[in-house]
């Protein structure tokens, strides 16, 4: 009894003991010490070192933002600065993150294009692993890593025995039953959308196998054998419905691929990303407080969540992402996305040959009876449904796919067919019941379009128009009304519209000298004065400067002697001073005025006209007055009206880029009122007619004009004004300078809705 109760306490001591590690496991915090990437050739890696294993809650793309992976992260204590630039990322545009509380993190990977991801953890680091997508192959791409690995493994050689599937609520795995490890090279290729597993030097006996899916974004498995040496590679194919999340691991010597449903939270989060410097100046931030509740030892206080402010950059607006893209109605050339294979023959059996390749692809093949020939090619890396046809092609045949049977016969006997088919097509048109639909145009005018989709219809198609409704009546077989619906999708969508701003700016400066000198003088010898000569003759002399002949008008302003011997006063002035000096007898005067001006002066007018339109269709805005012309001819008098105006005409066009072409004309006329000519004002015309090409929401120069005139005018006396310092008093001067500028701007901006 004794030792079962000792057993006991031991027991539940030890249970104790567990609990108590198994908590203090659990409240384990990680510091992120370092954020770096990695770019190679097939994949770019965000590798985060950390102190222990990081715990990932849920991954995803957001849907508000589909470039966007979404990781949520737990138990995060600290975390450092990135040590690289995403901008110098071939796949990464940002790095944000989100605090969820208090040691949960959401970080936001902002990328350029959707691609395949998965996340690996380890004690020391996580790593976010993104599948570049290749849009061709030259030389088969190898990891570095991955190259690494097969040269450890050596020459052992892995036989690929069967692929099993595994489906759960969350996920469906693909199991690789392998007699050992695999080393596996991975790789997305584009249009369409695959994720290529090749598992090195691992051989599989069986023919090439397809799988249909359809599950967890996965369309169908395909798997064969790529290539039989230099190495020997399995290949297992994807099929993808978009970019998604996966995870590959071992379990034991089996290879497991697993995709996941795609874990959208119930509720949109909402986005309040940070910068991670910020989020980092945060949790430095909180970790004295968390460190006086450790010395304290009291359980920290929980905190609740506060809203952080948003800081992210905004979001240029953008016309959507297929409003210029070629929508495709029905295609008619045909675009090689086969998986890519090599053949080097000589003199093989032709349909041995294409017996290989249906394989190869997952299809059944059938030979009309007349199908023969031999093939001798060295094909490398050519997509195999291009191999086919090169092979038929140069045997005169031809091929019809049905579902997953291939068939190949003569190209005559496939032309009959499709003539037969034709003719079948034309009976059924002319044969089958007409259906008639009406369609409401929302956007588009029902005239317009009417002359674009008649030439879609059959022989017995029609189409009626109601302009009251803005409606058309459309009567055809139904095939042609499926083509026509089509086609309504995109001739009636809204059509963007553009602000067009101009400015005109006339900047104008004036400046004006002008200097004149006026003066004269009289000098009389006479016995009246007491001052005659000591001759007998000349007794007496008179010297006058300053006699004006009789209806002579004095220019400038008079003196007291009625004029001025030198008469050049200033052209125009405002400013003038007289210096008069004489002896007591007034029997020697001189005379003196100085004449100036100088004036200065800057203006500017600033036009601004404004104006909306629909993309390529013209505008015209006009603001001014308009002037009268009357013309008589025969007796009649005509009047028409001259435009003395501010016009803008203007016509956008939207680029797929989002810039705008626009061809513009602007006048800007006004009346001279101060020249009239037969009580009619001429019109001073500034105008420009150009066309440019502006991003939204810049602005642009279209057009200036830069005038100047600088005049210099004197007037002098001959000889004397050329006597040193006394020759000013012999001239005067007249100095004016004007320049004037015009300049047009232009602004267009697309209406967002």
């Amino acid at each position: 009894m004794k030792r079962k109760i000792c057993f006991g306490l031991i027991f539940a001591l030890c249970l104790f003991i567990l609990s108590r590690v198994s908590t203090q496991s659990q409240e384990v915090l990680v510091n992120i010490n370092k954020i770096y990437v990695q770019t190679g050739e097939l994949k770019v890696k965000i590798v985060l070192e950390t102190d222990a294993s990081l715990p990932l809650l849920k991954t995803y793309y957001s849907k508000e933002s589909p470039q966007t992976i979404v990781t949520e992260w737990d138990k995060i204590k600290a975390i450092k600065e990135p040590s690289f630039s995403p901008e110098e990322s071939p796949l990464i545009q940002s790095l944000n993150v989100e605090r969820m509380n208090e040691n949960q993190l959401r970080f936001l990977l902002n990328l350029k294009e959707q691609v395949p991801y998965r996340v690996l953890s380890d004690e020391k680091s996580t790593t976010i692993e993104l599948i570049k997508i290749q849009r061709s192959l030259g030389k088969y791409p190898i990891d570095p890593e991955t190259e690494k690995s097969l040269q450890e493994k050596g020459k052992v050689k892995t036989k690929l025995n069967k692929v099993d599937f595994s489906e759960k609520e969350d996920k469906i795995d693909v199991i690789i039953k392998t007699s050992n490890r695999p080393v596996p090279n991975v790789f997305a290729m584009a249009n369409p959308l695959r994720l290529v597993v090749d598992l090195l030097e691992t051989s599989y006996g069986s023919p090439t196998s397809s799988y249909t899916v359809n599950k967890m974004g996965v369309k169908s498995v395909r798997i064969g054998q790529f290539q039989v040496a230099n190495p020997m590679i399995s290949r297992l194919v994807f099929d993808l419905t978009h970019p998604k999340f996966y995870e590959m691991k071992y379990e034991k010597s089996d290879l497991v691929i697993s995709f996941f449903k795609d874990a959208y939270p119930e509720a949109a989060p909402e986005i309040n990303a940070l910068p991670l410097e910020e989020v980092i100046a945060e949790i430095e931030a909180a970790k004295p407080k968390e460190e006086e509740a450790k010395k304290e030892e009291l359980p920290p206080t929980k905190k609740e969540p506060v809203a952080e402010e948003v800081t992210a950059k905004p979001v240029p607006q953008v016309l959507p992402a297929d409003q210029f893209k070629p929508k495709t109605i029905v295609e008619v050339e045909e675009k090689y996305t086969g998986e890519i294979v090599s053949l080097k023959m000589k003199d093989a059996d032709l349909r041995d040959v294409v017996t290989y390749l249906g394989e190869f692809a997952g299809l059944n093949v059938i030979f009309d009876p007349e199908v023969s020939g031999r093939v001798t090619c060295d094909l490398v890396d050519v997509p195999w449904d291009q191999a086919l046809d090169i092979i038929l092609k140069v045997n005169r045949l031809g091929r019809a796919l049905e579902g997953n049977v291939l068939r190949i016969a003569s190209m005559g006997a496939l032309a009959r067919e499709q003539e037969q088919r034709r003719q079948l097509e034309r009976s059924r048109e002319m044969a089958g019941p007409i259906e008639v639909k009406t369609v409401t145009l929302s956007y588009s005018k029902a005239r317009d379009v009417q002359s674009l989709l008649t030439p879609k219809l059959s022989q017995r198609g029609s189409i009626i128009i109601d302009e009251r409704t803005n409606t058309l009546i459309i009567s055809d077989v139904r095939e042609r009304l499926d083509l026509v619906e089509s086609l309504l999708t995109v001739v009636d969508t809204p059509t963007p519209q553009v602000s067009i701003e101009a400015r005109i700016v006339e900047a104008t400066s004036k400046f004006a000298r002008q200097l004149g000198v006026q003066w004269g003088f009289r000098g009389i010898m006479d016995p009246f004065y007491g001052n005659q000569t000591s001759l007998r003759f000349p007794q007496d002399i008179t010297v006058d400067g300053a006699i004006i002949p009789k209806g002579t008008v004095t220019k400038g302003i008079g003196g007291p002697l009625g004029g001025y011997a030198i008469n050049l006063p200033a052209p125009a002035f405002n400013s003038a001073i007289g210096l008069t000096m004489g002896n007591v007898l007034d029997t020697f005067r001189l005379d003196m005025a100085l004449t100036a001006l100088e004036s200065s002066g800057e203006g500017r007018i600033i036009s601004c006209p404004k104006v909306t339109t629909q993309n390529n269709m013209q505008a015209e805005i006009i603001q001014g007055r308009q002037i009268p012309i009357q013309t008589v001819a025969n007796f009649t008098v005509t009047t028409r009206f001259q435009n003395a105006a501010l016009e803008l005409r203007a016509t956008p066009q939207i680029t797929a880029e989002g810039t705008i072409i626009m061809t513009i004309e602007i006048r800007n006329n006004a009346p001279d009122f101060a020249n009239l000519v037969n009580g009619i004002p001429p019109i001073t015309t500034q105008s420009a007619r150009t066309t440019v090409m502006v991003r939204d929401g810049g602005t642009t120069v279209i057009g200036g004009i830069y005038r100047t005139e600088d005049s210099l005018t004197r007037e002098k006396v001959p000889f004397l004004h050329k006597i040193p310092i006394l020759g000013a008093l012999f001239k005067n001067s007249s100095r004016t300078r004007e320049n004037r500028e015009l300049l047009i701007f232009i602004t267009p901006r697309i209406i967002k809705f």
